[in-house]
C-alpha cells in the first residue's frame, strides 16, 4: 500500500514512471496509486471518446458532480463563470485514513478544499465523507461515459478529464506542422487532424491566470483544428486549475474560416485582446495573458517527406564511451523537464521545447519589479499583485494549495524564483541546439555533441592530472558542507570553439586562477555550448550579491551547492575554469552595484572567513594558480563563511576541466 512508504521512497517510485515527484505526501501516494490502478487496468481499456448525443445539432457535457457533495464544495473552483469546476482529484484510499496523522488529514483536507479545523476523529470523518462522495460522484461518471455512444464525431463534446485511463495521454504529444496538439484531444483527432495555420499565424494559443489572493490558478487553451484532408473543423477548448487535466470542450464549425472566427472571438472573451495584435498584448486584471510560444522549428517539419523506408539499426557510436556517458546525461529533455517540475514550473502547460524568449525576458522583467517593491518595503498587497503576474508569465503547478502561501515576500524566495528563471533561459537554448538532424540518425549522441561545438577529451583517471584535480576536490570540501561527499567519476578536459582567441587579451594577467563554477544538470547544454553567460538587463541585480557577474569559488562544496542534487539524484557536473581575475576589489559585505568597477580593477573578490591555504597553492605551467591547500580560517570581517570571485567580462572566462561527480549524502549542512 503507497501510504506506508517513505516521501522519498514514493518519489522514487513516481520517478520511475516518468511522474510529477513534488507535494505533500498524501499527493504523492493519491499519484502513485492512481499510476498503478491504470497500470493494473491497462488491458481494460475503456472509450477515450467520452460521451456523445444523437442529436446533430446538440453538445453533450460529461461532468462529475463531485462539488456537489453534501452541498459543498470539494475543491477551490478555478475554473471561469460559463463552465462547470473540474472535479477534486482522489488524495488518498478510504481505508486508509484511519492510519494517517493529524498532519497528513489537515493536508488532504485543504487539498480538497474541507475544513481543516477540529480534533483527529472530526477530521478522519470529514475526509471519509468527503472520499465517499467523491467516489460515488466518480463511479457515477464513468458509468455514464462508459454506456454512452457517438453516432456523429462533428458534435461539441465537454468532457473531464479525470479518468485514469486519460492519464496516459499526458505524456503523448501528436505534431503535425508546427504546433503541438493538445494531449488531451481524442486519440481519433489527434490521428486525423491538425492546428489550423495561415501564413504565420498558427492557431494555438495557452492562457494562464494567476491570482494569488483570489487562489486562482488556472489555464485555458484554445486551439483551432482542421482535418488532414480539409472536409472538417473544430475548436478545441480545454481549461482548469494548473497541474489537472480539467475539462475540455469540442466543438464543430462548418468552415475553416469559421474555426478561425471563433478561435479569435473565444481568444478576445479570455484575453480582452485582439488575436491580430497579440505582438503588442497587454494584460488586462481579472483577464487571462496569453503565453507566447517558440514555433520556429516547425517549418521543416510539416514539408519533411515521408520516409517509408525501414529505420536500419543504429550501429555504435563515434563517441568515446566516457563523452557518450555525459552527452546523454545533459542533453536529456526528459531530465530538464524532472528539475523544472521539482522546482514548481509546469512543463505541461508550457512545454520546455516551446519556451520563447520573450516569456523568459518577461519573467525577468517581474521578477526585477518585485525586487524593487521589497527594497521600498511595499505591501503584502503589492507583492501579491506583482507575485500573480510573475506566476502567469511563468507557469506554476501548486495543486489545490492555498495561493497566498506563494507570495514572494523576501531576498531568499526572490533568488530563487531569478534561478529557475535562468534555468529556463539555458533549456530554451537547449531546445534549440539539440534539434535532432536526419543524418545523425544513426548516432544521435554523436549529432548532439557536435551540436555543442565543444571539444570534451575524458582525461586518464590515473593519471598525473586526474591526481590533482581529485586532491584539489578532497581539500577544498568546506566542513560546513558534511551533509555530503564528492565521488568524482570522470574528469574532461574542456576546449569551447573560439573561447582561446576571445581569452587572449587576459592571457598576459599575472592573477589569473583556476576556480571552481557548478549549476544545475539542466543547464549544462547551454553552458558548454555558448560559454558561461551574464544575467540579461531585465534579471533584477539585487538577485545578485555582488552584482550581475559570473560567480567562482575556490572551495569546490561552495560551488557544488548549486548543483542542486539530492539523494534520489545525486549526479552533478563541476567546472574548472580558468579566471583572468587581475586586480580584484575586496569587498566583505554584498553591493549590487559591484559590477561597477574602478578604475584599474577587473574583478570582485567576495572575502570569506575560510579559504584554501595559501602556502599550499599550486601553480600550473601556463603560470595558472591552483588554489588547492587544504581550508584555513582567517580573520572574519565580514559576512561570507567562503571566497567568492566575480567577472563582469565573460572574455576574462576559458573553460578547462569539467568533473562528473557523485554526492554521497549523509547528514545536513549550512551554506
Amino acid at each position: 500500500m503507497s501510504i506506508k512508504l517513505r516521501v522519498q521512497e514514493l518519489r522514487d517510485e513516481l520517478a520511475k514512471r516518468g511522474l510529477d515527484t513534488t507535494g505533500l505526501k498524501p499527493a504523492l501516494v493519491a499519484r502513485l496509486d492512481e499510476a498503478i490502478e491504470a497500470e493494473d487496468k491497462k488491458d481494460d481499456k475503456e472509450s477515450d471518446n467520452g460521451a456523445s448525443s444523437k442529436d446533430e445539432d446538440k453538445s453533450t457535457v460529461v461532468d462529475k458532480d463531485e462539488d456537489k457533495a453534501d452541498g459543498k464544495k470539494t475543491h477551490p473552483r478555478d475554473d471561469d463563470d460559463d463552465q462547470t469546476a473540474q472535479a477534486a482529484p482522489k488524495r488518498v484510499k478510504l481505508e486508509d485514513v484511519d492510519g494517517m496523522l493529524v498532519a497528513e488529514l489537515k493536508d488532504t483536507l485543504a487539498e480538497m478544499g474541507c475544513s481543516t479545523a477540529g480534533i483527529k476523529a472530526a477530521l478522519k470523518k470529514r475526509l471519509k465523507d468527503a472520499l465517499k462522495a467523491a467516489d460515488k460522484a466518480q463511479d457515477a461518471s464513468k458509468a455514464a461515459t462508459k454506456g454512452a455512444t457517438s453516432k456523429n464525431k462533428d458534435k461539441a463534446v465537454v468532457t473531464d478529464g479525470n479518468d485514469a485511463e486519460e492519464e496516459k495521454k499526458i505524456v503523448t504529444m501528436s505534431k503535425k506542422g508546427r504546433a503541438v496538439l493538445d494531449p488531451q484531444l481524442p486519440d481519433h483527432i489527434q490521428t486525423n487532424f491538425h492546428v489550423i495555420e495561415d501564413g504565420n499565424d498558427i492557431y494555438d494559443a495557452m492562457l494562464n491566470q494567476t491570482n494569488v489572493g483570489g487562489n486562482n490558478n488556472k489555464y485555458y487553451v484554445i486551439q483551432a483544428l482542421e482535418e488532414d484532408g480539409g472536409n472538417k473543423f473544430f475548436l478545441f477548448t480545454r481549461w482548469g486549475r494548473v497541474g489537472a487535466k480539467g475539462q475540455q470542450k469540442l466543438d464543430s464549425t462548418y468552415s475553416r474560416q469559421q474555426a478561425i472566427m471563433s478561435f479569435q472571438n473565444q481568444f478576445y472573451s479570455k484575453t480582452c485582446n485582439h488575436w491580430i495584435n497579440r505582438a503588442k498584448f497587454e494584460p488586462v486584471p481579472g483577464k487571462y495573458t496569453w503565453l507566447e510560444m517558440d514555433y520556429e522549428d516547425g517549418d521543416a517539419e510539416e514539408e519533411k517527406p515521408v520516409n517509408d523506408k525501414p529505420k536500419k539499426p543504429r550501429g555504435p557510436t563515434k563517441l568515446k564511451p566516457e563523452v557518450e556517458k555525459l552527452i546523454k546525461l545533459i542533453c536529456n529533455i526528459n531530465m530538464m523537464k524532472q528539475q523544472m517540475t521539482e522546482i514548481g514550473y509546469d512543463a505541461k502547460k508550457m512545454p520546455l521545447g516551446k519556451l520563447s524568449k520573450s516569456t523568459i525576458l518577461k519573467g525577468y522583467d517581474v521578477l526585477k519589479r518585485i525586487a524593487a517593491a521589497l527594497e521600498s518595503k511595499a505591501s503584502r498587497s503589492t507583492l501579491a499583485e506583482l507575485s500573480s503576474e510573475f506566476y502567469t508569465v511563468i507557469p506554476h503547478d501548486f495543486g489545490f494549495k492555498n495561493m497566498s502561501q506563494f507570495v514572494i515576500t523576501d531576498a531568499p524566495t526572490l533568488k530563487k524564483k531569478l534561478e529557475m528563471v535562468e534555468a529556463l533561459g539555458e533549456i530554451e537554448l537547449a531546445s534549440k541546439i539539440l534539434k535532432p538532424q536526419d543524418d545523425d540518425e544513426d548516432d544521435p549522441a554523436f549529432g548532439q555533441y557536435k551540436s555543442l561545438k565543444c571539444n570534451l577529451e575524458p582525461v586518464p583517471m590515473d593519471g598525473a592530472d586526474a591526481e590533482w584535480i581529485k586532491e584539489y576536490v578532497s581539500n577544498t570540501h568546506a566542513e560546513t558542507h558534511s551533509s555530503y561527499a564528492l565521488e568524482v567519476e570522470q574528469i574532461y578536459e574542456v576546449g569551447r570553439e573560439n573561447e582561446d582567441e576571445r581569452f587572449k587579451p587576459f592571457a598576459g594577467e599575472k592573477n589569473r586562477m583556476l576556480l571552481w563554477h557548478g549549476s544545475r544538470l539542466c543547464n549544462w547544454t547551454g553552458i558548454l555550448s555558448q560559454g558561461l553567460r551574464i544575467a540579461p538587463p531585465e534579471a533584477p541585480v539585487t538577485g545578485y550579491m555582488f552584482g550581475k557577474g559570473v560567480y567562482f569559488a575556490d572551495m569546490v562544496s561552495k560551488s557544488a551547492n548549486y548543483c542542486y542534487t539530492s539523494p534520489s539524484e545525486n549526479t552533478g557536473i563541476l567546472l574548472l575554469c580558468e579566471v583572468a581575475l587581475g586586480e580584484m576589489r575586496e569587498l566583505y559585505q554584498s553591493d549590487y552595484q559591484a559590477d561597477k568597477l574602478p578604475p584599474g580593477k577587473l574583478s570582485t573578490k567576495g572575502v570569506g572567513g575560510t579559504a584554501p591555504d595559501p602556502a599550499q597553492i599550486k601553480t600550473l605551467d601556463d603560470g595558472v594558480v591552483v588554489p588547492m591547500g587544504k581550508a584555513k580560517s582567517g580573520d572574519r570581517n565580514g559576512s561570507l563563511l567562503y571566497n567568492e570571485y566575480i567577472v563582469y567580462n565573460t572574455a576574462q572566462i576559458r573553460m578547462k576541466y569539467l568533473l562528473l561527480t557523485k554526492f554521497e549524502y549523509k547528514t545536513r549542512s549550512y551554506w
